[in-house]
């Protein structure tokens, strides 16, 4: 006897529309400047970061992330997690390539705190700057943007000291300090107004498809990429030298 088609009545639930709109971190880079001072720049840098990947995820941290974003190893990571858990600025528990992050609240703000000069300038930063951003310019010198942009919000137009960021960043030199701005530049995150003699901080340019291609392929090998493309260098480096040394040695011949 055949058996008729079973059938099935699905009941469709009301969704709300989902919300528009980039994700964005709401933060004081004054206070990051601070965390610099206090913590140094790589741990500081590492906080910030966390607190973006917390935002755009909604809850855990996957270290093989921070490895690929921050170019860094596993060892060092820790490392900075140590210091920041020392100095009372987050709680974290890492279980199988996870981190559980507990970041302590804020106290409540001063009479200082809400009235100038101690007025504090929040910045909202797209957390994608932290995954497109930072693994191509490096750590350095996205601190070094984040400084920029602090500088930027909290007078007009403001003033910049070499030796002032360099200071303030913890560079060696004056000379690391520019070459951190030379890399800004190459990557169009800011520009000089040669009619003012100024410099103009801008947003991220949109991700060509070879810088798609540059990150894919960081996310998939990470920091090993950085590490074997220096090897290369190294390779053809001497590589030239030895040929130069024998054409050299021909021609005294």
């Amino acid at each position: 006897m055949q058996q008729r088609d079973r059938e099935s009545v699905r009941i469709l639930q009301q969704r709300g529309t989902p919300p528009d709109g980039v994700t964005m971190l709401r933060t004081d880079l004054g206070a990051f400047i601070e965390d610099i001072a206090y913590v140094g720049r790589e741990p500081a840098l590492l906080l910030l970061t966390i607190r973006a990947l917390r935002q755009r995820s909604g809850g855990r941290v996957f270290m093989d992330d921070l490895v690929w974003i921050l170019g860094a190893s596993r060892r060092r990571i820790r490392g900075w997690l140590e210091q920041l858990s020392t100095a009372g600025m987050l709680v974290f528990d890492a279980t199988n390539g996870t981190l559980d992050v507990e970041l302590p609240e804020t106290a409540p703000p001063a009479w200082t705190d809400v009235h100038p000069p101690g007025l504090s300038i929040r910045h909202d930063l797209p957390t994608h700057w932290f995954i497109h951003v930072l693994p191509r310019i490096g750590r350095s010198a996205f601190a070094a943007y984040l400084y920029l942009l602090h500088r930027d919000g909290t007078s007009a137009p403001a003033t910049l000291e070499m030796a002032a960021l360099a200071r303030e960043l913890r560079f060696r030199t004056s000379v690391s300090a520019r070459w951190r701005l030379r890399q800004l530049r190459r990557a169009r995150l800011i520009a000089r107004d040669a009619a003012h003699a100024a410099l103009i901080v801008t947003d991220p340019p949109p991700l060509t498809a070879s810088e798609r291609r540059v990150l894919r392929r960081r996310r998939k090998f990470g920091r090993w990429l950085t590490a074997w493309t220096w090897v290369a260098v190294a390779a053809l480096a001497a590589l030239i030298v030895v040929a130069l040394l024998a054409i050299s040695a021909a021609r005294q011949r």
